[in-house]
């Protein structure tokens, strides 16, 4: 029997499965697309070039340039040299080094004149830099290996220290040729972590202007100084006023200090003080006045210490704080009812009194008028100073003339300027910190230069400058102790002006 219904042929067989796994793939190479977009565009958010990050709560900038990334426009020129001298030294096919010069690159209202202090050191740094790679300008030092210069950012007061110290002992162990770290800025909590973890991964370290104690260690080598620390810095200003109290049995010193125990500089110069003075036998008067920096009502404090100031009439005051605090006393001094004569003393951070070029003029010849009222004479322990060589070296042994060339054949300026560009110290600090350590790795790198350089050979020539190894510094010969402190460094005992200028008064020792 035949069947006459008409041939349907089967639907093919579904298959779901199939579809559903090719969908999913598709699906998820687009979400694998998507999300690498977004992290692109994330990355790009954060990122401020390539290797420098926004971190921390205020997103700044951290990382290190090889002065492509300025940070600030406050430091275009100088970064832009730095840039053109690292690509010099890059194609020159001569082996060559790293070394970075890390500070606190952003501030703040308020704090801008640490960045002006800051564009100073970088200026020495840069020219300490000229002078190492080209042996024309009669370094005497030889030219290898070369020395690039990286610039780091450690944020606000240091607070970023730890993104950095990363990338810095990334650097020390890839192509980068990171062999040792200088410059640090001010004495801060973030300085003592970032010195701590660079000892800790074997990075040698060349401190500029920072002063507390405690960064330095004979028990762990690894961070040096041309800079004296505040242990020195409140001996001279003792042995200054033992020598009045000498000259004048009645003449009478008070304290003056900040509870602030968050910065290590106020902490270890105020106890530095007091310890040279116990020891020394310099007769204080009363109890030390005391404020506290960082929290509201610093103007109201002031008020009250300069009302006790008035009462107690010392002719001496030791400052332990901060220069930007030296304004508010100087402030609260030139009231009418106030006004009574008193010398105040005080360490290298003087210099943070005077306003910045952001201030307006209004504002600077504001405080000019107050300082001038206030009669407060402010004198300080200057860790550089023209003055200083002159009176350290002998004229044919003097670097400062060569120096001064080679400034205005980079910067400009006229001859008889060069007393307002120097004096605050920061380019001859900037200076000796990279000219330091970059004699060590040029002693590293031996005779013929083509030794291997690398942080630990770094570490044992600098442990090598010390006595007749002294190097010739703007500042005056460094030469360093076992705790990596300059061996009884001079410093410059500085009247600061009104009018913003620092005149030299003549030669402390510790």
């Amino acid at each position: 029997m035949t069947d006459d219904r008409p041939f349907v042929p089967q639907p093919p067989r579904r298959r779901t499965a199939l579809w559903i796994a090719v969908g999913a793939v598709v699906l998820a190479a687009a979400g694998w697309g998507l999300w690498k977009a977004y992290e692109i565009w994330q990355h790009n958010q954060k990122e401020c070039a390539p290797g420098i990050l926004k971190q921390g709560p205020r997103e700044e900038c951290i990382g290190v340039s090889d002065g492509s990334y300025r940070f600030d426009d406050s430091l275009a020129d100088v970064m832009g040299k730095i840039e053109a001298e690292n690509r010099r030294v890059e194609k020159s096919d001569a082996p060559y080094v790293s070394i970075a010069y890390v500070e606190p690159l952003t501030t703040v209202k308020g704090e801008e004149e640490a960045k002006y202090g800051l564009r100073g050191e970088l200026v020495g740094a840069y020219l300490a830099q000229r002078e190492l790679n080209d042996p024309e300008l009669g370094a005497g030092r030889g030219d290898l290996p070369q020395i690039r210069l990286l610039v780091g950012n450690l944020g606000l007061r240091s607070e970023q220290w730890k993104p950095l110290t990363d990338d810095l002992i990334a650097m020390s162990k890839d192509d980068k040729h990171l062999v040792a770290v200088a410059g640090f800025g001010q004495s801060r909590g973030g300085t003592q972590n970032a010195v701590d973890a660079l000892r800790t991964a074997g990075i040698p370290m060349m401190g500029a202007t920072v002063t507390a104690d405690s960064l330095s260690s004979a028990a762990k080598p690894g961070f040096f100084r041309v800079s004296a620390p505040n242990r020195d810095q409140a001996s001279g200003a003792v042995n200054y006023l033992k020598e009045q109290q000498k000259k004048d049995r009645d003449y009478k010193v008070a304290v003056i200090r900040d509870r602030n125990t968050d910065d290590i500089y106020n902490t270890s110069l105020s106890a530095s003080f007091e310890s040279a003075a116990k020891k020394r036998g310099l007769r204080l008067q009363g109890a030390p006045l005391e404020f506290l920096s960082g929290v509201d009502g610093v103007s109201n404090a002031f008020s009250s210490v300069a009302d006790k100031v008035c009462a107690l009439k010392p002719d001496a005051v030791f400052f332990a704080g901060r220069g930007i605090n030296i304004r508010n006393f100087i402030n609260s001094m030139s009231a009418p009812d106030r006004r009574c004569p008193v010398t105040l003393l005080t360490g290298d951070d003087a210099v943070g009194a005077y306003y910045g070029s952001l201030a307006s003029d209004s504002q600077r010849e504001k405080f000019r008028t107050e300082w001038q009222d206030s009669r407060v004479t402010v004198l300080y322990t200057a860790l550089g100073h023209p003055d200083l060589a002159r009176e350290l070296y002998a004229k044919t042994n003097n670097p400062l003339p060569d120096f001064l060339n080679l400034y205005h054949e980079e910067f400009g300026g006229a001859s008889d300027d060069d007393q307002r560009v120097l004096q605050d110290g920061q380019i001859i600090l900037g200076h000796d910190a990279l000219w330091t350590v970059g004699v060590a790795v040029r002693n590293a790198a031996g005779p013929d230069g083509k030794g291997e350089v690398n942080p630990g050979a770094t570490l044992q020539m600098l442990l090598q400058l010390g006595g007749s190894k002294a190097v010739s510094g703007l500042s005056g010969p460094i030469s360093f102790g076992s705790d990596g402190n300059p061996d009884d460094k001079p410093m410059a005992l500085v009247r600061m002006e009104p009018n913003g200028t620092y005149t030299f008064r003549g030669v402390l020792r510790p």
